[in-house]
């Protein structure tokens, strides 16, 4: 059975991750800060506890390990729509450092990570709107940690797959994805379970390797 260390299982799209990935036969460890926020319980599961910007740990969790996931995000949603400035924590980019330097250390070889459209090459895709509250609000230290971690990802020499979604939603029932490079993707939404899957079939899916698609669902 593959073990897959995930980062962010407590968040709404690593918990669907989590279970999808339970459901496709693969045994998970997930690091997490505080895990008395992930609810779910399986034989195949194990949790540890610790912060994934810390390298110690972050070699901890994934021994024994045969890919990697993250789903983390950069800044809470209220810190990120907020105006009021912030020393910027640089969370994504730290745990990639640590994360890249661990794989290479324990030959773990492909990793899957959640970024988002707008951010590296793909800000000329993003809509006008989505532009412009990146460039007035907290979210342009996400979009500067997202492009930061990318780099450090494309630059790792890993099977690396980065997930581009569009708008998120809580759909349940799946639709068609959709998958772009080069054009905004349409309709500009994506449900988390679809994008769940998106990530976990990446494991084993070599299509997106090296890639960093656009991803919504219609």
């Amino acid at each position: 059975m593959q073990r897959i260390l995930l980062y962010g299982a407590t968040g709404r799209t690593g918990g669907l991750i989590l279970d999808y990935a339970l459901a496709q036969g693969y045994a998970v460890t997930a690091l997490v800060r505080n895990p008395q926020k992930l609810t779910r319980t399986s034989p195949h599961l194990t949790v540890v506890a610790g912060s994934p910007t810390d390298p110690d740990i972050v070699r901890r969790a994934m021994a024994g390990c045969q890919a990697v996931v993250s789903a983390l995000s950069a800044l809470s949603e209220t810190e990120s729509f907020s105006v009021q400035k912030i020393t910027p924590p640089h969370t994504l980019a730290t745990v990639m450092q640590h994360t890249v330097a661990a794989m290479r250390e324990l030959g773990v070889k492909r990793i899957v990570t959640l970024s988002s459209i707008g951010a590296g090459d793909s800000w000329p895709y993003a809509p006008w709107y989505m532009r412009l509250m990146i460039r007035l609000t907290n979210f342009r230290h996400v979009f500067a940690d997202h492009a930061a971690q990318e780099e450090l990802v494309r630059q790792s020499g890993l099977e690396w797959v980065i997930a581009r979604p569009v708008a998120l939603n809580d759909q349940e029932e799946l639709g068609q994805l959709v998958v772009r490079y080069h054009e905004r993707p349409a309709p500009f939404s994506i449900s988390r379970r679809q994008l769940a899957r998106f990530m976990v079939d990446s494991l084993r899916d070599d299509a997106y390797v090296g890639k960093a698609p656009l991803l919504a669902e219609q």
